[in-house]
Parts: C-alpha cells; structure tokens; sequence
C-alpha cells in the first residue's frame, strides 16, 4: 500500500523547516509577506518584518514561496 502524502502539511512543513521568505494571501484581501514559524490544523504563525503574527487557516486563500519547492514523485 503507498504511503499517502497531505499537501497541505508538505508544503508547510517545507516552508516551516526551509525558513522561506513567503507571501500570504487572506481572503480580505490582505497580503503577509514573512516566514512560518509554526503551524497546526487550525492556525499560522508568521514572522513578518520582526512580529509574529497569529492567523487563522482558513483566512488565508493563497501561499506564494518566494523560492520553488521540491514536490515528491508520487502523492
């Protein structure tokens, strides 16, 4: 049986671990540009520009990585 990979957390746990510079889009509108300190099922925190800053999961619409991420082979 393969092994199945969440994307979610992959993605974050490489931005969390590789300490990149990203862009965080909330619904409102709203662009975050720092880096991921930590994360769970239900928040972020962020690093941005000396403060870190609490946001929930579900307002964010969008996470752009300033630099690209390695993907594996097969989800």
């Amino acid at each position: 049986m393969k092994e199945c990979y969440n994307i979610r957390d992959y993605v974050l746990d490489e931005l969390q671990f590789g300490r990149t510079p990203t862009t965080f889009f909330l619904l409102n509108g709203f662009q975050l540009k720092g880096v991921l300190l930590h994360y769970d099922d239900e928040v972020l925190i962020i690093d941005s520009g000396g403060k870190k800053q609490l946001v929930y999961q579900q307002a964010v619409s969008t996470i752009a990585p300033s630099l690209p991420l390695e993907f594996p082979n097969e989800y």
